[in-house]
């Protein structure tokens, strides 16, 4: 089933705005640990500023969702780009720790806004039939962001130097805002046509807000769980240490085909075969849902696929094994986001802005998670148990799955 002229009119200036959103965020990631001097900072400060935007976020993504379930989706994702820019710009003028921080925490604030956002409005022009092809798609564009921007950024930092490649970025950033602004629709209900719950629409507060997740359903629980454990496991450990690990294995180059490759070069290797499968994992798993009409299956293959991925490497002894794990974990990650995304929107019948924030928070609680852990094991067990105990954690997902299915309440039976 192809997408309707409205669904494709939403996707690719939603697209466009959040891909090109990601050049200062992703450059940072990039050149910062070099340019550390530049900027003013210590090395040891590298980590925090890397880190702290993701650690706001937390708190911050089911903010965005409440103020999101209480009107308008346009301005506020516009908003977040306006924000996003900002940043980027402050970046480029920044000296010393305090100023960089500021720009790094108000990246957060606006990334919870433009991530949230865009979920929120690609659940509202959609469907139980078609939801899981359009969150596979949307998410086309935030894995082409993350995977073009540090080269960008990391191309023009070495032709212009640091601060006038980060003013290029804000500009390419403001090139997405000028697409969203003018070509953007605005995707929510009228009031009156709205079924949201009444401590969503009201103003929004600290107290509020947790009572609402407190009663939040058991099932969007699960699949946060779910959520939490691919961030955990791909974004927070895998991109962290996967250098390291085949440094440790290998040493410091590895023969292919009778070619020395250097470490650092084969690792960015694999973390672009991850972002690239990552890409076809998304809407292939979502569309393979709405056919099916049924997303826990395609959920726990993609479990099983990314443990499986994950034991390969923990026990493989041959170098052509670690792409072949990176690979299935990548696309096992691809899969999940895509048709756990799709499952919140179909048990979202109300308070969507809520449920997508608490989903990204659990995300960002991972990803952020994911590094401080692993490097804390690496201190007594080797890579490769660390490695292990992502297949085991991630093999736990489908206990999540499984107990969703047997929810009295469960919504996943077949539709259409």
């Amino acid at each position: 089933m192809s997408l309707a002229p409205r669904q494709v009119r939403l996707l690719l200036p939603l697209g466009a705005g959040v891909a090109l959103s990601l050049t200062g965020d992703s450059t940072l990631y990039t050149v910062l640990p070099n340019q550390a001097a530049v900027v003013g900072i210590s090395l040891a400060s590298v980590g925090v500023m890397l880190g702290v935007n993701r650690l706001i976020r937390i708190p911050a993504n089911p903010l965005a969702g409440s103020l999101y379930d209480r009107g308008g989706r346009k301005k506020l994702f516009l908003l977040g780009l306006i924000l996003g820019v900002l940043s980027t710009l402050s970046y480029s003028v920044a000296h010393g720790f305090w100023p960089l921080l500021a720009g790094r925490l108000l990246w957060g604030l606006a990334w919870s806004l433009i991530n949230v956002g865009g979920y929120v409005m690609v659940l509202d022009w959609s469907a139980s039939a078609d939801r899981g092809r359009m969150a596979g798609l949307y998410q086309i564009s935030y894995m082409v962001g993350l995977s073009l921007s540090p080269i960008l950024g990391g191309t023009l930092t070495d032709l212009v130097g640091f601060r006038q490649a980060l003013r290029l970025c804000a500009l390419i950033s403001s090139l997405g805002l000028a697409v969203a602004l003018v070509a953007l629709p605005e995707t929510a209900s009228p009031p009156s046509e709205r079924r949201v719950p009444a401590a969503a629409v009201a103003r929004p507060s600290l107290g509020r807000l947790w009572q609402q997740v407190r009663t939040m359903d058991r099932r969007l629980l699960l699949v946060a769980y779910v959520y939490l454990l691919i961030f955990f496991t791909s974004s927070g450990i895998l991109m962290s240490t996967i250098s390291l690990y085949l440094r440790q294995r290998w040493g410091e180059q590895i023969v292919v085909n009778g070619l020395a490759v250097g470490v650092s070069s084969l690792a960015g290797v694999m973390l672009a075969l991850r972002a690239l499968l990552g890409i076809a994992g998304g809407p292939v798993a979502g569309i393979l849902s709405d056919r099916m009409h049924s997303r826990l299956p395609v959920a726990a293959w993609a479990v099983v696929t990314g443990s499986f991925g994950f034991g390969l490497l923990a026990l493989s002894t041959a170098v052509w094994l670690v792409p072949v794990g990176v690979s299935l974990v990548a696309l096992s990650a691809g899969a999940l986001l895509a048709v756990l995304t799709a499952l919140v929107g179909d048990l979202s019948d109300g308070g969507r802005g809520l449920n997508v924030g608490a989903l990204a928070t659990a995300g960002d609680i991972g990803s952020a998670s994911g590094p401080l852990l692993a490097y804390a094991l690496l201190v007594r067990f080797e890579l490769q148990w660390v490695y292990l105990f992502c297949a085991v954690a991630l093999g736990t997902g489908l206990l999540a799955l499984r107990a969703f299915a047997l929810s009295p309440e469960a919504t996943h039976r077949r539709w259409g």
